[in-house]
């Protein structure tokens, strides 16, 4: 051991990091180890140097000097397994074409006559399980996240691991999910070839080969931490755990999601629709321009009702506007307008038609729902299941002008003829008042 007589955590010594392989070498032969005994200058493999995506790429202290090569005393700590000498191909040619994702040797075929990597028992045990998990036979896996607890340093690393000054094609996604889990736990965020550059690493496999938004966490600030600090680590990291099984559905999305910032984005409020003109009353929302959002109206659209109270029902209220059915309407992009987001960046306008008709008084409800282009995410608008109350007025016209001139017509014909028959029959009578007053003037002489 390198620290006789001591506890793990009182030794400063990294320990023991790598599996056993046998790698006595004399010369360049490979020979049984006859004591098998473990060298500790040369046996072992570090398996996390140990997977095929971009293995063995020269990079100074962080690998062997020579690919696969292990000597004593030159950094067999990181020693990263065997150089491959199998014709995969079987094009009498050895490792021209690495596992980087392209076509390095043009024959059409992509990382078909690997370098090296993926020789220890454990490694291929990770593949095998990785890869067996592929539900829909694309011959990839369908781990979307991964998660991996190194020791030590109290960072959150992502991809890419073996290269310096790059960037994968995910850099801001995979940053913004590390930002979440280090302000969980109180780590630094770092792309991994920041701490310092690896080949053949867990994470740049996972990610490179499988597209898994993979994860290291380096927990502790020891190798071998003391045991009274192993609960408080333990609690400290537990909400990552979960925080990555929640993003398993579409991680790229969910950052995206995040990245555009859904809380600046802004639905129509009451006194942004007044006032109201006749037909339908358009309700709009303003979406961030990185929001990945989906038209499909089963998942996007505002809900509205109509509530219609009555003297008669002057308590009219939640209770009985739970009953009402909610409808829906689709949204759609409206391209000749713009809008301001609630942090002041431009948006997207999405404008969605209620169709209220102009004679109806009382309360339209409403609320939007969007949904994005997976249909892995839904969000509301306002949220917690609330929604918008606008006061709704009578719009139609009371009358055309044909009907008013009708109306007047009849109205004046019932007045005036309807005078000019009163006064026919005062008429009628003051004439025949007159005649019984000269018959009674008769009769008394």
């Amino acid at each position: 051991g390198q620290c006789p007589g001591q506890e793990a955590w009182e030794c400063s010594a990294a320990g023991w990091r790598k599996n056993l392989r046998d790698n006595t070498v004399t010369g360049v032969t490979p020979i049984p180890d006859l004591d098998e005994e473990v060298d500790e200058g040369c046996d072992g493999v570090d398996l996390n140097r140990n997977y095929q995506f971009e293995w063995g790429a020269p990079l100074g202290a962080t690998g062997p000097l020579i690919p696969g090569a292990c000597y004593a005393g030159q950094n067999n700590d990181v020693y990263n397994g065997p150089v491959d000498t199998v014709d995969q191909d079987g094009d009498n040619r050895l490792n021209e074409d690495h596992v980087d994702g392209k076509d390095d040797d043009g024959d059409g075929l992509t990382d078909e006559d690997w370098l090296g990597g993926n020789s220890e028992p454990e490694t291929k045990f990770i593949q095998d399980m990785t890869e067996m998990n592929d539900d829909d036979g694309d011959g990839a896996s369908e781990f979307k996240s991964t998660l991996t607890h190194h020791s030590y340093s109290e960072l959150i690393l992502w991809p890419w691991g073996h290269c310096t000054d790059c960037q994968s094609p995910d850099h801001y996604q995979l940053e913004y999910h590390g930002q979440k889990m280090a302000d969980m736990t109180l780590y630094a965020n770092l792309q991994s070839s920041s701490l310092y550059p690896t080949s053949g690493d867990f994470c740049d496999w996972h990610y490179g080969v499988h597209g898994s938004y993979c994860y290291t966490s380096e927990i502790g600030t020891a190798f071998h931490q003391h045991p009274d600090d192993i609960d408080h680590i333990a609690v400290r990291n537990l909400g990552v755990g979960f925080y990555i099984a929640e993003i398993a559905d579409n991680p790229r999305e969910r950052a995206d999601d995040g990245l555009a910032n859904l809380s600046a984005n802004q639905l129509d409020k009451p006194d942004d629709l007044l006032p109201l003109s006749k037909g339908d009353i358009p309700v709009d929302i303003c979406v961030a321009t990185g929001f990945d959002y989906s038209l499909d109206g089963d998942v996007s659209h505002v809900m509205y009702r109509i509530v219609k109270p009555s003297r008669a029902q002057s308590d009219y209220g939640p209770r009985e506007w739970s009953t009402t059915a909610w409808s829906m309407a689709p949204f759609e992009v409206d391209s000749s307008d713009t809008c301001s987001l609630g942090n002041g960046d431009n948006g997207t306008v999405l404008t969605s038609s209620l169709p209220i008709p102009d004679n109806i008084a009382g309360e339209v409800h409403y609320k939007a729902m969007l949904g994005t282009l997976s249909g892995g995410n839904l969000y509301l608008f306002p949220t917690n299941g609330e929604y918008y109350v606008l006061e709704l007025d009578y719009r139609a016209d009371y009358g055309s002008l044909f009907g008013a001139l009708f109306m007047f017509v009849v109205v004046t014909g019932f007045v005036w003829g309807g005078l000019a028959v009163c006064l026919r029959m005062m008429l009628d009578d003051e004439n025949e008042k007159e005649f019984m007053d000269a018959l009674i003037e008769e009769d008394g002489s």
